[in-house]
Order: structure tokens, then C-alpha cells, then sequence
């Protein structure tokens, strides 16, 4: 029994990351084409800069989210977690789908 009640926050954990994700998905996946853009045009020596230009994508998508989303916050925390916390889980998930794609690209370069 303490199973199922364990394995039950961890769903719902990933429903709220979905949720809170979908609105800034496009805009975080914008920033992803664009950054493999620049590193397929310019070569793998500005990633550097690109990857400081994915956390400017980074920034502009939670002014975004928190300028027109303001209200929805109350949902995640009446959940029990915070919005750096969600914020945390999204970016993190972002940033692990962006160095697997940009792995792919150059691998397959």
C-alpha cells in the first residue's frame, strides 16, 4: 500500500510540470531551433554564446509567463510547490531536451 502512495505524487508531479510547461513550450522550443540554427550556421564554436542566449530565452519566457499567468501560480502552490520549483523542473527539462538534440546534430555532423 505505502507504494501506491508513493508512486501517486510523482504522477501528479508530472502533470503539473506538463501544465506549467505547455503554455511556454513553443516559446522554449523558438529558442532551441534558433540556438542549433546559429550553431549549424557558425559551427560549434559559439556555443558558448548560444547557450547564453538560450538562458536569455530563459528569462524572457518566465517575464512572460509571470506577466500574463500571474493568477495561475495559485494553482502549483496550493499543490504544495513553489514556482521556482516548477520553473526549476521545466528549464531543467528543457535544457536536458536542448544538449540531446544539439548531441544528436554534432554527432550527426
Amino acid at each position: 500500500m505505502s507504494a501506491n502512495l508513493a508512486g501517486a505524487p510523482m504522477a501528479d508531479i508530472r502533470k503539473l510540470i506538463w501544465y506549467f510547461y505547455k503554455p511556454i513550450f513553443i516559446w522554449n522550443a523558438a529558442f532551441t531551433l534558433v540556438c542549433l540554427g546559429f550553431i549549424s550556421f557558425y559551427g560549434p564554436k559559439v556555443a558558448g554564446l548560444v547557450f547564453f542566449f538560450k538562458l536569455i530565452g530563459f528569462a524572457s519566457t518566465t517575464y512572460l509567463q509571470s506577466y500574463t499567468a500571474k493568477n495561475v501560480y495559485m494553482y502549483y502552490r496550493n499543490a504544495g510547490y513553489s514556482i521556482r520549483r516548477m520553473y526549476a523542473y521545466v528549464y531543467g527539462i528543457d535544457l536536458a531536451l536542448y544538449f540531446a538534440l544539439l548531441t544528436i546534430y554534432l554527432r550527426l555532423k
